[in-house]
């Protein structure tokens, strides 16, 4: 019986879905073989690192060597540096014409709110005035 799935009941696979096709690559162990676990239907386990062996006295750092200021500081600091200008250099800097024309909209824009922030400081004032001068 070629075309039976591998079940109790002995039925042929091939009414079922996805009979006969192999399983996901992502089922399968990473050498394309399925882990036991796998083939019972769960899930896998992944693998621990061996833990480190903890410090005696003598491997532990003194205080003194923390606190101190290490040579690999520079090190981080140039590198982080070096990447900083590798990154600017991946921008996209605008063009002389587009940084002209986006200040043009800028200073557009401030002068619009400008004469608009105006107009309602006078319009304002003035019914102070009034409301003050009925008052007295």
């Amino acid at each position: 019986m070629a075309n039976t799935a591998n079940n109790d009941t002995g039925k042929p696979a091939a009414g079922k879905p996805g009979a006969g096709k192999p399983a996901p690559k992502q089922a399968q162990g990473g050498k394309g073989k399925p882990t036991p676990k796998q083939a019972q239907g769960g899930k896998a386990v992944a693998k621990r690192a061996p833990a480190k062996p903890a410090r005696g006295k003598g491997q532990q750092k003194s205080r003194k060597q923390g606190r101190a200021a290490k040579p690999g500081e520079k090190r981080g600091l140039l590198k982080f540096l070096k990447d900083v200008r590798i990154e600017l250099g991946k921008v996209t800097w605008p063009t002389r014409k587009d940084l002209m024309q986006s200040t043009l909209v800028v200073l557009v824009a401030v002068a619009i709110a400008t004469v608009y922030c105006f107009g309602l400081d006078t319009v304002f004032a003035k019914t102070v005035d009034v409301i003050l001068s009925v008052i007295k």
